[in-house]
């Protein structure tokens, strides 16, 4: 993964996957979009093999955001965060309700 905030806040997101229950490995796996302020995580279906990934016609579903603001890092769940970044163990994938997505109020015009 090569952006600016999975390379320079790795201590910080290795530490945040640790304390909720996700695997850092499924992370690297996975398809990602981002630029010098955010990183979204994207669900890839591994049956489907080849290129390109990514099709306009075809959007991959979020399975975490992480926004940097002010120097801090911000993570948002989505209802898949833990569906397909979670940890197993070995009676399967832990149950755990989806996190409340913080809604985003865009600024009014006047």
């Amino acid at each position: 993964m090569s952006s600016k905030i999975a390379r320079k806040y790795k201590a910080e997101i290795k530490k945040y996957f640790a304390e909720n229950g996700l695997s850092y490995d499924k992370l690297l796996e996975s398809p990602c979009c981002y630029d010098d302020s955010e990183l979204i995580i994207l669900y890839h279906d591994p049956k489907k093999v080849g290129l390109p990934l990514i099709l306009d016609e075809t959007p991959m579903p979020a399975t975490l955001e992480i926004y940097l603001e002010n120097g801090n890092l911000r993570f948002v769940q989505t209802g898949i965060t833990h569906k397909y970044l979670g940890v197993t163990d070995e009676s399967g994938v832990k149950k755990r309700h989806a996190a409340k997505r913080t809604p985003v109020r865009e600024p009014a015009l006047a």
